[in-house]
């Protein structure tokens, strides 16, 4: 590992969750990657640097606020070019919700597909429903941040509504709530050794990062609805 790499990993994501994000992309081996969210460069520089040890592809990045005052002052993207790096990647500074429906109309395809933007329910769902259109099938997406209550509820929705297989152990919602965890911790405990084996993956391995391998496109019926 690059020490610029290494310097990364104390931004956003947890160690393990990169090692997650490596263990996909090794196992993948993705030639087009995306990502919504740059912030400080740590995924951008794990994703490129995966796609620089395949000797092939490109990464696009999109982060209105990358180069802004008021947001990353452009951390990111000197990230990348400090770990020799920007040969891979290609960073569009704008909105998501103009970015994303673009890129569909330009017809891009991804292997790969990460969201970590803002994260309320109403923008995750839009980012998920770009992707779904942006993401070949057999190719995954990983969501950061699924604790959240809001992000949470919007990958239900992918899992009930749309033909993708997780990959990892169930998402959970986090609890700030000592009682409530521990009342949680005790239910895994009854409901037998395979989840309680599952739940420990998602404390230890996981932590917030989700991820989906997308069987097949699907079109939800006019009329179906699933709660989630």
């Amino acid at each position: 590992m690059r020490d610029s790499e290494s310097d990364m990993l104390s931004a956003s994501m947890r160690p393990q969750e990169y090692e997650r994000i490596r263990e996909i992309l090794s196992d993948l081996r993705p030639e087009h990657t995306l990502e919504i969210g740059m912030a400080n460069g740590g995924s951008s520089v794990v994703i490129c640097n995966a796609l620089r040890t395949l000797g092939r592809g490109r990464h696009t990045a999109i982060d209105p606020f990358q180069s802004s005052a008021q947001g990353w002052l452009g951390k990111g993207i000197e990230a990348v070019c400090q770990a020799d790096l920007a040969s891979y990647c290609e960073v569009i500074e704008d909105y998501d919700y103009l970015a994303l429906p673009q890129l569909v109309a330009e017809h891009r395809q991804y292997d790969f597909i990460l969201i970590d933007g803002w994260h309320s329910f109403d923008y995750t769902l839009l980012n998920l429903f770009y992707a779904d259109f942006l993401l070949c099938c057999g190719g995954v997406l990983a969501v950061h941040d699924t604790g959240l209550p809001a992000v949470h509820k919007a990958c239900k929705f992918l899992e009930s509504h749309k033909q993708y297989q997780r990959i990892g152990p169930p998402i959970s919602v986090g609890l700030k709530s000592l009682p409530k965890r521990i009342t949680r911790r005790v239910l895994q405990l009854f409901s037998g050794p395979h989840q309680m084996k599952e739940a420990k993956c998602r404390r230890e391995k996981w932590f917030s990062l989700g991820a989906y391998r997308k069987v097949q496109d699907h079109q939800v019926g006019n009329e179906f609805f699933a709660n989630f």
